[in-house]
């Protein structure tokens, strides 16, 4: 299992080594009130330079979406769903950063007390900045480190 991911990560990322960020998109959906929320369910988008662009998802117990497009894993409504330029703020300071690498890193979980090996944290290494893209229960979860975090990882590119 972790070794699709590596290849999953590898194919998509490897020919992005060296492009920088220029921005990324992340979904919103619309309440019945009116109101728009943040939809983590549905990839973050990075786009490069060079204009490439990846998807990133995780779903499921351990499920990773990564496409070279502005694909989606599943079918949504567009007249509820609308995607939103460098939002989260959080997120703001991967602008302009270079992708040097990036690893697969192991989550926690335990099952009757024994420990479960699940490979659940795409860390990309941003010349610096490391933005972590895991999975939050069932979609994503992100967090931006100034150093590597910690965990066991497996190096993709």
């Amino acid at each position: 299992m972790i070794q699709e991911k590596l290849d999953l990560v590898r194919e998509h990322f490897l020919p992005l080594s060296g492009h920088s960020i220029v921005r990324f998109e992340t979904a919103e959906i619309l309440h019945e009130d009116g109101t728009w929320a943040e939809w983590p369910d549905l990839p973050i988008r990075i786009f490069t330079d060079h204009g490439d662009v990846v998807s990133v998802r995780w779903s499921r117990f351990d499920d990773l979406f990564v496409a070279g497009d502005c694909a989606l894993p599943f079918d949504v409504d567009p007249t509820t769903t609308r995607w939103r330029t460098n939002l989260p703020d959080k997120l703001g300071s991967i602008i302009g950063r270079k992708i040097c690498g990036t690893m697969i890193g192991r989550g926690e979980m335990s099952l009757e007390g024994k420990d479960i090996p699940i490979w659940t944290r795409l860390v990309l290494d941003l010349d610096g900045t490391w933005l972590e893209i895991f999975n939050a229960l069932d979609e994503n979860g992100y967090a931006i480190h100034d150093s590597q975090p910690d965990g066991e990882f497996q190096v993709c590119t």
